[in-house]
């Protein structure tokens, strides 16, 4: 008896060993621009390939092209307005200048470089709207965003500020004022809120902040490095939105101006939803075979 129940006891010890495999069979991805071709010291800032024409909100004769791009799996939400050469969402450089104020510096990373040794290229994000607390998908859709592939899950990205904004709170200019103040005293900060849509586009209760300048404290900080931000609480993610607010603001909105950079965005794939349950189909075709084979 113990003959026939052996092939039972082996299929059984395989099936439930290829189901653990499976469980924790994910697969480690990186979205890190660097596969991006760029000029040295340049940016790419739009229009994006296969873009669709929307109207132009201000009414210029020319149309807005609304489409994405894509790293590493990840594809980033880019609008370029033909009226004015002007963007919202990602774009990417490789600029290293972080010395020179002023919007004309837009598209370089405070940091001076991507994150990493040898990793030149990053995305630079431009916009926000003053919603504070969003409670609909509708309220974040005007935000940057990248959506993840299938079955991606969000871990982690590193974040640094904008030279342009950098600067601006550091130094003041026309529009912006010099964090803490005259006195230094001033509790000023600008934050990064990233919300997440899931797969059925529906706003996750869930959200991240990450403070790029807080001098709310002793220890005033404006970040200059790029930092590692866990965003696994956006785990059920398909879309991430970015939105900026800051101490800064007036009736017209932020004065600080809206733009952080980001770099090695860190995701897993997991496997096909439907793919264990092929490997349990095989396994129960191969009990099958052994009972009419007994």
């Amino acid at each position: 008896m113990n003959a026939i129940l052996f092939p039972y006891r082996r299929v059984g010890v395989l099936l439930i060993g290829a189901l653990t495999v499976h469980a924790s069979s994910t697969y480690a991805e990186i979205a890190d621009f660097d596969d991006l071709a760029l000029p040295a010291e340049s940016f790419w800032h739009g229009p994006a390939a296969g873009a669709s024409d929307e109207p132009d909100p201000f009414g210029g004769p020319l149309p807005v092209k609304v489409g994405a791009f894509a790293s590493g799996g990840v594809d980033f939400g880019n609008e370029h307005n033909l009226n004015y050469a002007s963007w919202s969402g990602f774009a990417y450089s490789n600029v290293t200048n972080n010395t020179t104020p002023g919007f004309g510096n837009q598209y370089s990373a405070f940091a001076g470089s991507g994150n990493g040794a040898g990793d030149d290229t990053y995305g630079v994000a431009f916009g926000y709207n003053g919603i504070a607390n969003p409670q609909s998908a509708a309220q974040v859709a005007d935000l940057p965003y990248f959506e993840l592939p299938n079955h991606g899950i969000l871990q982690s990205a590193y974040v640094t500020n904008t030279t342009y904004a950098a600067l601006a709170m550091r130094d003041g200019d026309t529009f912006s004022k010099q964090f803490g103040g005259t006195s230094g005293e001033d509790p000023d900060w600008f934050k990064l809120t990233a919300y997440g849509t899931d797969a059925l586009g529906a706003l996750l209760p869930a959200a991240v902040e990450f403070y790029l300048a807080d001098y709310r404290f002793d220890d005033d900080t404006i970040v200059d490095t790029w930092t590692l931000v866990d965003l696994s609480s956006l785990a059920a993610a398909k879309r991430v939105y970015f939105n900026l607010s800051s101490s800064d603001s007036g009736e017209d909105g932020m004065n600080t101006p809206g733009f952080f950079a980001i770099d090695d965005i860190q995701f897993v794939l997991a496997p096909e939803p439907g793919s264990w349950l092929l490997l349990v189909l095989g396994m129960i075709g191969m009990v099958a075979r052994f009972r009419r084979t007994r």
